[in-house]
């Protein structure tokens, strides 16, 4: 494809199977829904037993539907199930993913419209922050759900008349998914007939639906809580356990020689997601999870079109959370595959005969829209238009449709030209996702501007190439402003590093020329930083205008 096929619109044949990697309840979910939805499914469960109903933070009445749930994928011939599969390859782009799984120790090709990634949470148990060894009375959450969810160790408990301690927030910070857990096992333990609990708590994580509830509920029925800020004393010797702490407000020490400690875990992510974010070319976020905080990453997106993250992939959460960006999700999924037929524009493309395929767009790209044969392939669904190809490329041979170099060229010319009176002309290259916007609500809020002020809108910080700001100022700018968004919201990611390395070029290139450095700034802005706009415009203004006098 050259320049001159900018204009011709795409009809692109697209894959209508699905593939969902994780086959927890969440993965089940998100199966269940698509095939709903008319597509075929590939589920990857990770291994055969990947659903564990006490870690579900639901009623006993809703394992019960999740288990159908179970059922109900497992009996669904639009779901094809791939027995502990692990995937080993993905290529291709939106539409057109082609996958490899090592499943049963065979490697098994599929081909996917769109990649759904389901992955669970690792559950960690931190008895060693409490100096204490596993023991018969001494168990883990997790170990302790499970023995609630028999009759019959649930009713040794009881016989005993067991008085339960639970360690809660001195380990780690906690979250709502795990205190709703804690606050389920506690409110069990109090409803049987003798039994006792005893929660000794830093912070009570309650902000989620129907905790607080929870919780008032737990210590109407006899629960007690000690909210200390830091662990109480624990001893374990042989059989006997002692938990002592001072109380701030008694201003007394206080001693339980319970019949059982249960301690906390921590909630991490899967150790699988480093290796699905290599294969999938996604970014990895915070702690391990598959989703950078950034903006423009919510609900369910990841860097690549066609690629979705749900549920614990993503962060810690709920099972209702979890099965709202299900929803969201499948909507997604609808929009990108449509019938299996979808007709697109192209946003960039390639001069074939300048393309020496050195592939520094296919590196650069954030997005995973490049591939190649004998030359660059710009995919016209995965590519999301941020440019930074096109400036990265050495020989000039990738343009943007609609921010060619030839109309930068104009923009630039018109906007330097623009004159007003006894003040500095000043050209802002504005990424049209943060800056643009606050520039133009800076003007709708009629902040003071520089008379001389032009905007030239881009779509992302990382298209504007360095000869934008040599020719801003050959063309007769005072000064050149190049305002990005805020590192960590980027849409493009490293749209905004991309920029301010060429900043950093520009500047060297202009002290070899001896032009001062002050007439070129980087700045960061959000959308909605009107007032910040129209700070940093008038103090370039104010900056240049005292030099000129």
């Amino acid at each position: 494809m050259n320049t001159k096929q900018q204009n011709d619109v795409e009809t692109i044949d697209m894959a209508t199977d699905i593939a969902v990697i994780g086959g927890g309840y969440v993965g089940l979910k998100a199966a269940s829904q698509i095939s709903e939805n008319g597509y075929n499914v590939i589920l990857a469960p990770h291994n055969d037993t990947d659903v564990n109903f006490s870690r579900l933070n639901v009623p006993s009445t809703e394992i019960d539907r999740l288990k159908a749930l179970e059922k109900e994928v497992a009996d669904n011939t639009n779901v094809e199930i791939l027995p502990a599969s692990t995937l080993v390859e993905a290529t291709g782009v939106p539409g057109n993913f082609t996958l490899k799984f090592l499943s049963a120790d065979t490697v098994v090709e599929k081909k996917a419209g769109a990649v759904v990634v389901a992955s669970d949470t690792a559950v960690n148990p931190l008895n060693h922050i409490y100096g204490l060894n596993p023991a018969a009375n001494v168990v883990s959450l997790s170990e302790l759900e499970n023995l609630l969810a028999s009759e019959e160790t649930k009713k040794e408990i009881q016989t005993g008349e067991k008085t339960v301690a639970f360690l809660v927030g001195f380990a780690h910070e906690g979250s709502p998914v795990l205190m709703k857990r804690i606050l389920n096992s506690v409110s069990e333990i109090v409803g049987l007939d003798g039994c006792s609990a005893y929660v000794y708590v830093n912070n009570i994580k309650v902000a989620d639906d129907g905790l607080e509830r929870l919780y008032k509920q737990c210590r109407d029925n006899g629960a007690i809580y000690f909210k200390l800020e830091k662990a109480p004393t624990v001893k374990q010797e042989n059989e006997s356990l002692t938990v002592s702490f001072h109380d701030p407000v008694i201003r007394k020490d206080i001693e339980l020689n319970p019949d059982i400690i249960v301690y906390e875990e921590s909630l991490t992510a899967d150790e699988a997601n480093l290796c699905l974010a290599e294969t999938l070319r996604i970014d990895l976020g915070p702690m391990g999870f598959l989703q950078k905080e950034n903006v423009h990453r919510l609900p369910v997106s990841s860097n690549r079109e066609g690629i979705f993250v749900v549920g614990s992939a993503r962060d810690v959460q709920s099972l209702s959370k979890s099965f709202a960006d299900v929803d969201n999700m499948v909507l997604r999924v609808k929009q990108l595959i449509g019938d299996g037929t979808k007709s697109i524009p192209a946003k960039a493309v390639v001069d074939r005969e300048k393309c020496t395929i050195c592939l520094t767009c296919y590196r650069c790209c954030p997005h995973g829209a490049i591939s190649w044969d004998d030359k660059a392939i710009i995919s016209s669904v995965a590519c999301q238009g941020c440019g930074i190809c096109a400036s990265e490329c050495p020989m000039d041979a990738i343009q943007l449709v609609d921010f060619t170099d030839d109309e930068m060229a104009d923009r630039i010319k018109e906007a330097a030209a623009v004159t007003a009176a006894n003040t500095p002309k000043i050209v802002a290259f504005c990424c049209q996702n943060s800056a643009y916007e606050a520039g133009l609500a800076a003007k709708a809020f009629n902040y003071e501007l520089p008379a001389g002020l032009q905007l030239i809108k881009v779509p992302c910080a990382g298209k504007i190439d360095i000869h934008y700001i040599l020719d801003a100022l050959v063309e007769g700018a005072d000064g050149v402003l190049v305002l990005a968004c805020h590192h960590g919201n980027c849409k493009s990611e490293s749209g905004n590093t991309y920029a301010q390395w060429r900043i950093n070029d520009a500047y060297r290139k202009l002290a070899q020329v001896g032009i001062e450095k002050d007439r070129l700034e980087f700045a960061t802005l959000a959308s909605n930083m009107a007032s910040g706009f129209a700070r940093i415009v008038i103090d370039m203004e104010k900056r240049i205008g005292q030099k000129k006098d």
